[in-house]
């Protein structure tokens, strides 16, 4: 049997569509989260994690343009951090500074897709850093998040800002 070799230029290809198992199957009425996964869709059930069809929420080609505006960007900022250079501290900065360009951004577009679908912004933590310890409390208000017992991982909230993070 001939085995084929890997695509070598497999990077420089577009990313094939998403996957079925890696769909949210769960009622429409879920609420979303908008957040960085470094795949074309930001938009995930805030239960499953999975993605959510952008199709479930009503036409607006704005919307639709200012959200892959945002992920693009976002997205641009998670691979500095991830990359580990010079870029990396800079990045992460930006990551977690809720009054941050792309946060800012990333809170309007929450704002303004909870009037189609309750949505919560994903706040980016640093998980992987030695010792690591969620935050209790919320990065925009300052009040304690709540835990979110629904998911499939502990995840903190803040239904005033519509904050939602990595829990412990």
């Amino acid at each position: 049997m001939l085995m084929s070799k890997p695509d070598p230029y497999f990077k420089l290809r577009p990313s094939p569509e998403t996957p079925e198992d890696e769909i949210c199957k769960c009622a429409e009425d879920k609420p979303v989260k908008l957040m960085g996964a470094l795949g074309c869709n930001p938009l995930h059930c805030i239960d499953c994690n999975l993605e959510v069809f952008p199709e479930s929420l009503p036409r607006d080609q704005i919307l639709v343009d200012a959200i892959a505006s945002w992920r693009r960007t976002y997205d641009a900022i998670d691979w500095l951090w991830l990359e580990s250079g010079e870029y990396e501290a800079w990045a992460k900065d930006q990551l977690v500074d809720m009054t941050s360009p792309v946060n800012q951004r990333g809170m309007a577009l929450c704002e303004e897709l909870s009037l189609l679908r309750k949505c919560y912004y994903w706040y980016f933590q640093d998980d992987t850093a030695e010792g690591f310890k969620p935050i209790t409390l919320c990065p925009a208000c300052q009040q304690t998040l709540k835990a979110y017992g629904d998911g499939i991982f502990p995840q903190l909230i803040c239904e005033e800002c519509r904050i939602i993070t990595i829990g412990a």
